[in-house]
Order: C-alpha cells, then sequence, then structure tokens
C-alpha cells in the first residue's frame, strides 16, 4: 500500500512539473485546494512568504522526481498487474481537439491507445492537440489535460 502511495505521488509530481516550464514552475495553488490554504493559514501569506513556499514547492518536486527515477522497479512491481493500466503515469497527445468532458466522452490518443471517461463530470474547454497525463489513484486512472486544472476518471478501452 506503501508503494502504491509513493507511486501515485511520485506520477502526479512528476506530471505537474513536466507540465510546467522552469520559467512557470509550480504554484501551491495548484496542489492545494481553495480551504486547504484557508485552514493551513497559506492564504494569508504576503506575495514575498507565497514566492519562496513556491520556490520550496519546486525544489522539492524536483527532488522527489529525482529519488523517484532511482527507485528499483522492484518497488513499483508492487502495484497489482490489475490496476498496472495507467501506472506507470501515461505521457502522450490527444488525436485531434478536444472540447473537454460530458458523460462517456472518449479520448484517442496519438501513441494509439482509447480512454472512456470512467465516471460522469462536466467540464468545457477547447484545446488541438493538448499533452495528457493518465497517473493512477485510489480511484482508478484519472487524466490529466495540459493547461486544465480539472481531471477525469478514465478507463482504458484500447
Amino acid at each position: 500500500m506503501k508503494n502504491l502511495f509513493v507511486a501515485i505521488l511520485v506520477s502526479f509530481l512528476a506530471a505537474q512539473a513536466l507540465a510546467n516550464t522552469p520559467a512557470q514552475g509550480l504554484a501551491i495553488e495548484q496542489v492545494m485546494t481553495p480551504d486547504e490554504m484557508q485552514k493551513t493559514g497559506v492564504a494569508s501569506l504576503n506575495a514575498t512568504q507565497r514566492q519562496v513556499l513556491n520556490d520550496w514547492l519546486n525544489r522539492y518536486t524536483l527532488m522527489v522526481v529525482g529519488l523517484a527515477k532511482k527507485q528499483s522497479p522492484s518497488t513499483t512491481s508492487a502495484v497489482p498487474a490489475a490496476r498496472n493500466s495507467c501506472s506507470p503515469a501515461i505521457e502522450s497527445t490527444i488525436s485531434g481537439d478536444i472540447e473537454g468532458w460530458s458523460g462517456d466522452t472518449i479520448f484517442k490518443l496519438d501513441n494509439g491507445q482509447i480512454w472512456q471517461q470512467a465516471a460522469y463530470d462536466y467540464t468545457y474547454f477547447y484545446e488541438y492537440r493538448p499533452d495528457v497525463t493518465i497517473y493512477q489513484t485510489s480511484a482508478g486512472c484519472r487524466m490529466k489535460v495540459e493547461d486544465e486544472t480539472e481531471t477525469v476518471l478514465v478507463k482504458r478501452i484500447k
């Protein structure tokens, strides 16, 4: 269970680190909800304090990703085979355009895989050939579309 948690955390952090250029960086607002920011006091930080926190978050993320790369293959094989469809994380590009998702949306990827929305959710946006990352969570596989904050639960159909 611990290895599964580590794999999920590393997949999420790696996706976030890869989705942001060094100039943009990872911001605390991307990993904490407004409620979490309020309860922890992060919401009350001034601009300088927030920047110091974001700088630390970026250094920490790079350190965790670096440690994950050094992790031996035997620790990642602890994830049950039935859940390996998105572990390790899958990075690809949507073939064509995407207009969000609404119920049972089908996602065709450039790597040949086809995924379908696995639980009802509705989000609208438009992007042409965005990069996506599909990663394992305790609820199943989630897909993160580049430049979008919402994620969607998906299942692989091909």
